[in-house]
């Protein structure tokens, strides 16, 4: 066996633990391998894929690994949250395979010369495997520290390998001195690494949500409890979390918890209680057969219409986002418990999609007053007391006015510079940039010291767009805003971040592609609903597509075999007909010559009749050989040789 041929089945051996690790799939690693182990023998004829089914090949590992691979993956692993991208990355990796198994015969091999060009399979193979090595993150498993820079060890290697088997069949014995060439890779690996790392995550984010982001990358979005650091830069990601559809424009603001207490570290905390669920018993039955709950409104009556929104969740956690005014919580959830975070959380079945609707109305009742939503921290003092002061008004509307309005005119920014020792005064007296997190927690905190209840909201805004009824949430979209109860009790909303953030956005604008993406996988989640709501009709488009894919690819191998069948049968009767020929004139067999370069060698000793008419059938098997009806040029061809057999017999 070549040895171009052993390093590229190390390299799709390779590929298959590195998927399979990621995935958390061990028969990927297995199959994988064995499947590589097996084509590089090549000990049966494999027919090569055509368009029709390389399309079909595809189709089918989207629509198994949505309908199956969600339900039968481990629970939070990347093949069970986007079963869809992890069906279509299998589906490269089994036509990766199915190229390399569709090589020479063994037999057919050995013929040949070692010395060759690689093929056009083993290049596809290639191109693709280190693609999907480079956007797929590797695994933590295979991840070693060297020098104090992670490296990933199967990505590395896979870039040996493919070097090695672009390298091995062309330099033959001179391998060896030729391998001297890689030495510097091997050095540079760390820095490889990294650079590896550094490039994976734009493209990643530009692709959408088809592959899985990384350990390495910065974690962005929603936060639990949210904390303040000075000289922060935060570096903010494209990552879809969630999609809303609605018939019309939706609150911008989607609250994860309400913090209160601020303590000494800058770290905001939920206020003490006891944790508190909702189950069956608590739930009404929606017209859609969806549990419907009851949820604590304490919003101020707005007389807007009331309005639903349809959320689903694109990321692995099981937090619920709801609008400042939700009434009611929709869900397929049969408990939600709220955590020592305040966060909502609802029990799904493994594999259910993360998905919820809120009902927003003007039920809403007054909350009751605690001293938690006046409580300043530690570290005020007089001087921030004064500054705070200087906010006051005639009423308490307008105090909330005058503090909206500071904050509002300054400057937003990323990155923060304020003075390690007292980073609040620096950001609260001297008017110093930063982003929603400072202003949010300056303003309530302004509030509070002119004795206005407030606390802080941490959760997304919705600003984009995507269809008439559909709108994106990313986690560069994770915001922080103010809610300050009234006297009489009602809670009300203002966002005193700049509205400079706006240029923020327009910095880390949506790929077309991550657009496009999400817009149709919004458009099949809306048909697959319609599908699901009738359980017989679910079955029937469940199974017949899986009937319809494997005909539709049965079908097609064949048809490709069947010409396979016709071209081998054709080529017979000609590699025929060239025999006869040499074995009547009697002429040697050399495969480099062409029925010109025949035609140019004959026998000096021959006499001219015979030249003659071995001349005049190699010039008709030069012309009809590559004929486009090869059926009559075969007969015409045929014809030729019994006259020039004839010739040649006398």
């Amino acid at each position: 066996m070549p040895l171009g041929q052993i390093f590229l089945t190390l390299f799709l051996a390779l590929q298959s633990l590195h998927l399979g690790l990621s995935m958390e799939l061990t028969i990927i690693i297995w199959a994988g391998i064995g499947l590589s182990v097996l084509g590089s023998l090549r000990l049966v004829q494999v027919e090569r894929p055509t368009w029709g089914l390389s399309f079909v090949l595809l189709a089918t590992g989207g629509f198994l690994g949505s309908q199956v691979l969600e339900d039968w993956a481990i629970e939070g692993s990347w093949a069970q949250t986007n079963g869809l991208g992890a069906g279509l990355v299998l589906s490269l990796l089994t036509y990766q395979l199915w190229l390399f198994a569709s090589g020479e015969l063994k037999e057919e091999r050995v013929k040949r010369n070692t010395y060759f060009a690689l093929e056009r399979n083993s290049q596809t193979i290639l191109v693709l495997g280190l693609l999907l090595m480079l956007l797929i993150a590797p695994p933590a498993q295979t991840v070693v520290q060297f020098f104090g820079v992670p490296v990933a060890l199967t990505t590395i290697a896979a870039i040996l390998l493919a070097s090695l088997t672009l390298m091995a069949d062309r330099c033959g014995d001179r391998l060896l001195s030729r391998l001297a060439l890689l030495l510097p890779l091997f050095l540079v690996a760390p820095l490889l690494g990294l650079l590896l790392s550094i490039g994976q995550g734009p493209v990643i984010s530009a692709l959408g949500d088809i592959f899985p982001r990384g350990d390495n990358f910065t974690p962005t979005g929603f936060s639990p409890r949210q904390q303040l650091r000075a000289s922060a830069f935060l570096q903010p990601s494209n990552r879809a979390v969630m999609r809303a559809t609605s018939d019309s424009q939706p609150n911008q603001y989607l609250a994860g918890n309400r913090l209160v207490v601020l303590d000494d570290d800058l770290v905001w905390q939920p206020v003490e209680r006891p944790l508190s669920a909702l189950t069956l018993l608590d739930a009404d039955i929606d017209t859609t057969g969806d549990l419907r709950y009851a949820m604590d409104n304490h919003q101020y009556r707005d007389n807007l219409p009331p309005q639903r929104i349809d959320i689903q969740s694109l990321t692995s956690t099981n937090f619920i986002f709801m609008s400042p005014n939700t009434s009611h919580l929709i869900g397929r959830f049969e408990a939600l418990t709220r955590n020592a975070a305040d966060i909502w959380s609802p029990v799904y079945d493994r594999g259910a999609d993360r998905r919820w609707k809120i009902e927003t109305g003007n039920d809403s009742v007054p909350d009751v007053f605690s001293e938690d939503n006046l409580q300043l921290p530690g570290f005020w003092d007089a001087e921030l007391q004064r500054r705070s002061e200087e906010f006051i008004a005639s009423d308490e509307q307008q105090t909330v006015y005058n503090v909206l309005d500071h904050f509002i005119a300054r400057s937003y920014s990323l990155e923060t510079n304020f003075d390690s020792d007292k980073p609040f005064h620096d950001f609260f007296i001297n008017d110093r940039p930063a982003y929603c997190f400072w202003f949010a927690t300056g303003a309530t905190l302004a509030l509070r010291a002119n004795n206005i209840p407030a606390r802080i909201v941490g959760g997304y805004v919705i600003h984009e767009r995507i269809s008439p009824q559909m709108w994106l949430v990313r986690q560069r979209d994770a915001h922080s805003w103010v809610e300050w109860q009234d006297t009489e009790g009602y809670w009300h909303t203002i966002d005193p971040t700049p509205p400079s953030i706006a240029g923020f956005f327009g910095g880390y604008e949506s790929s077309q592609f991550s657009i496009l993406y999400h817009r149709l996988a919004g458009q099949w989640q809306k048909l697959i609903d319609a599908v699901l709501a009738d359980v017989l009709l679910a079955n029937i488009v469940r199974y017949g597509g899986v009937l319809i894919l494997l005909f539709l690819f049965v079908r097609e191998y064949r048809r490709i075999r069947e010409r396979r069948d016709r071209v081998d049968s054709r080529t017979l009767r000609w590699q025929k007909v060239w025999q006869r020929f040499l074995d009547a004139a009697n002429l040697p067999a050399n495969e480099s010559w062409t029925a010109s370069s025949y035609a140019d060698n004959l026998p000096e000793q021959w006499p001219s009749t015979r030249v003659e008419a071995t001349k005049k059938f190699l010039q008709d098997y030069a012309l009809q050989r590559f004929s486009q009806d090869d059926e009559l040029a075969i007969e015409e061809v045929e014809d030729s040789l019994e006259e020039c057999l004839n010739v040649l017999a006398k």
